[in-house]
């Protein structure tokens, strides 16, 4: 009933090499961005670029919104 040690073992002894890779992956990514800084147009295009769905899908359903609106408004107009 209980899991075999020798795979957790194996884990185990796996460990500090993932952790060095880990933190080698990191100190290499925050020395690269030090080395080249962003420019603040650059952000605000990036971040419109990433959030591109969200404003078509905001747009879309504004204009529904304002056509329902507009229907209604329209067809209230024969009601009496």
């Amino acid at each position: 009933m209980s899991a075999p040690v020798g795979p957790i073992i194996a884990q185990l002894q796996q460990l500090p090499a993932r952790s060095r890779q880990g933190l080698n992956n990191l100190r290499q990514r925050l020395f690269q961005q030090e080395a080249k800084p962003k420019k603040e147009g650059q952000l605000l295009r990036t971040s419109l670029n990433v959030h591109r769905p969200v404003w078509v899908t905001a747009a879309g359903g504004v204009y529904t919104s304002l056509a329902a609106v507009y229907l209604t408004m329209r067809y209230l107009k024969h009601v009496r």
